[in-house]
């Protein structure tokens, strides 16, 4: 099918269709429902905060998903900051949202838009086109809308995207139909650079005629490096410090279901064990779950431990959000969540601050997983017990922990670099 039967059908059709079909469906979905609440009066909102722009200066435009890709985009945001542009970023999740208003940035480097991305209409991106006039949009990784993308380059818009990476088994990649239809978004996209030299030979299967695709590697590198520079160490009790601390980050319940017997068991052997256990979602259902599991093990939760700082406990239970990195500062072993269900949740994160990580069979989805693995420097699980042999190989050797740990470290630090070639393709693009 040709680009304009695509864009016939998607404009005209889709479109139009899933802004009537969306409200319908969202009344039981509660995150989407909070995404269609959060649009409301969103032109106002994007009025306001243009006030802020200075229209000396060229924007450059990113468009991310949610907060993994936010965070893979602020590097580059950094960049094009100190190099005399101003930023503005939207979001298509409440999560990514969510977490970029709450994101803190250095004085002179916050974007002066962050904001929802409208639904994606024709007649909206034209609005958003006209609105911000952008020296060039920048997409981070995959979400990508097709509206957006063949409007701006109706108007002459530079386009990149970032990061950029597909799945072997992607529908975008597997799928004939999925492929002729992302060929005609990929073909207006003035760059595509993507993080392995796979993802970018998968890239010209797609669209082998595209005259910029190349290997630039993954952003979330360089994101990890500058925010363990601004980590701040919680407060913990001092009676925490020195122990072996075991933090389970981004867990989910069936990962809980693999580490929770064997992180029992040897909290009963091992009395300078402590455990911190972070959910991906600490909803009440779940932190009492933990609880419940361990109700034999003294614990806490943090935001009671930040009140009552000399409350004895081995368990500390997290059941607030955004402070899961500084948390794995003071950690000795990481298990991330996320490989028994749709796959793993951030491993640079643990890896960068030196520890080894373990995390479930569901990794693929991670090439920085897959290569630590290979490194020797973190461990895939499938079951209980092989949990426990990797937990309790490192409680009775824990330099060997240590020096895993500062494997996994190097590792991350030695792909450092692809915000700095990302800008510097990006900006040599912008006419």
């Amino acid at each position: 099918m040709n680009k304009s039967l695509w864009r016939l059908l998607y404009a005209r059709l889709a479109s139009p269709l899933a802004n009537v079909i969306l409200p319908i469906v969202a009344r039981n979905l509660p995150n989407l429902q909070a995404g269609l609440e959060g649009r409301k009066n969103l032109w106002q909102r994007l009025e306001a905060q243009l006030t802020q722009r200075n229209p000396a200066k060229p924007l450059i435009w990113f468009h991310v998903a949610s907060a993994g890709e936010f965070l893979q985009a602020q590097p580059v945001m950094e960049r094009c900051y100190q190099n005399g542009y101003e930023c503005a970023v939207t979001f298509t999740s409440v999560n990514g949202y969510t977490w970029g208003q709450r994101a803190k940035f250095a004085p002179g480097f916050e974007p002066v838009i962050k904001e929802y991305l409208p639904f994606d209409t024709a007649p909206n991106m034209r609005r958003m086109l006209t609105l911000l006039r952008p020296a060039a949009i920048v997409y981070v990784q995959y979400d990508l809308w097709p509206n957006l993308i063949w409007e701006s380059r109706d108007a002459g818009i530079p386009q990149f995207l970032i990061s950029a990476t597909i799945q072997p088994k992607s529908q975008r990649f597997a799928s004939y139909f999925s492929r002729s239809f992302y060929q005609t978004i990929y073909a207006c996209l003035n760059g595509i650079f993507t993080v392995t030299d796979d993802d970018r030979q998968r890239f010209l299967v797609t669209n082998p005629h595209h005259p910029n695709i190349q290997v630039a590697g993954n952003t979330r590198f360089d994101s990890v490096l500058d925010r363990k520079k601004r980590v701040t160490p919680p407060k913990l009790p001092d009676s925490i410090l020195g122990k072996f601390i075991v933090i389970a980050g981004s867990s989910w319940p069936p990962d809980e279901h693999c580490i929770f017997p064997a992180l029992c068991e040897a909290l009963e052997q091992w009395p300078n064990l402590f455990v911190i256990i972070a959910p991906h979602e600490p909803t009440p259902d779940h932190l009492n779950h933990a609880e419940t599991f361990f109700h034999d093990v003294p614990f806490a939760r943090f935001t009671t431990l930040q009140q009552q700082p000399d409350l004895p406990c081995r368990i500390l239970l997290i059941d607030t959000v955004g402070v899961l990195s500084s948390l794995y500062s003071v950690a000795t072993l990481a298990y991330v969540g996320g490989a028994f269900t749709t796959g793993v949740h951030n491993v640079m994160e643990p890896a960068v601050m030196g520890l080894p990580v373990i995390f479930g069979p569901k990794h693929q989805n991670a090439a920085e997983a897959v290569d630590l693995t290979q490194r020797g420097a973190a461990f895939s699980v499938a079951t209980p017990d092989e949990f426990r042999a990797i937990l309790f190989k490192f409680l009775e050797q824990p330099e060997e922990c240590r020096r895993l740990g500062q494997m996994a470290r190097q590792a991350i630090e030695a792909q450092a670099g692809a915000a700095d070639r990302c800008f510097g393709l990006i900006s040599s693009g912008i006419r």
